[in-house]
């Protein structure tokens, strides 16, 4: 898991099993930075205060109407690349 900023935005890119996901690097909840938490197979847990979220949908698991963004990513070329359209 590795934080980079694409035009100012906190965004936490994570490679699993060969695929890259794009997730925000803030909590729902209190705004927590995201890049220490654990990620256990596709649930990536807070740091801060235990919230769990699915990388491959920014779901929060305890009520999956709360979510954190998620970005469509692109590889190519060895390049890495974002859609920041909503």
């Amino acid at each position: 898991m590795t934080v980079v900023f694409p035009n100012g935005l906190p965004l936490l890119l994570i490679k699993k099993e060969g695929r890259f996901y794009g997730i925000s690097n803030k909590c729902a909840h209190m705004a927590c930075g995201m890049e220490a938490g654990v990620l256990k197979e596709y649930v990536l847990q807070c740091p801060c205060h235990d919230w769990k979220y699915d990388i491959r949908t920014g779901a929060f698991l305890d009520a999956t109407e709360i979510k954190i963004p998620v970005y469509e990513l692109k590889v190519s070329e060895g390049n890495i690349y974002l859609n920041m359209e909503e």
